[in-house]
């Protein structure tokens, strides 16, 4: 692998690793608010700001799992067209690789499972924000790709 594809490879991780971030946090500040808005779950006694802290914290792991899950699709999808690929199956090695990154990450930091009741929400969350995430994000890059540029002339024009 040369510099110049190597440097592509670390820029496209850490602008997917971004993207997810983002991503991730704006899921769960509207979740954590829509749950404490019907009272499951989330008490009501926690306010906005500590829902916007929470979700910082969900958006730092998303980050996390979308630099992982760009160096995933680095292996398994290069050398194909956007075109080629269905947004449905990319979103769901989303939820796969997020779920993994989830269970790899309980592992290691407690060297050891934590019991199934403390991490359930987490088992859930994790690949419903990450298949979002990567379906979503697929979508409008094939949608980005078929609408015409600011340099591509239009229609007929370039018959002319």
């Amino acid at each position: 692998m040369s510099a110049g594809s190597a440097r592509r490879l670390l820029t496209g991780v850490a602008r997917n690793g971004v993207l997810w971030g983002i991503a991730w946090f704006a899921l769960a500040l509207v979740t954590i608010i829509a749950l404490r808005t019907i009272g499951v779950v989330v008490p009501a006694t926690i306010g906005v700001l500590d829902a916007i802290g929470m979700a910082i914290r969900v958006g730092v792991v998303g980050g996390i799992a979308g630099g992982v899950f760009a160096a995933f699709i680095s292996l398994f999808y290069r050398g194909r067209r956007l075109s080629e690929i269905h947004p449905v199956r990319f979103g769901l090695g989303g939820a796969i690789v997020a779920e993994l990154f989830m269970v790899a990450f309980f592992a290691i930091t407690n060297l050891g499972f934590p019991p199934l009741a403390d991490v359930l929400s987490d088992l859930i969350v994790a690949p419903l924000f990450g298949g979002i995430a990567a379906g979503a994000s697929m979508w409008l890059a094939q949608r980005a790709e078929a609408v015409p540029g600011e340099d591509d002339a239009p229609a007929g024009v370039a018959d002319r």
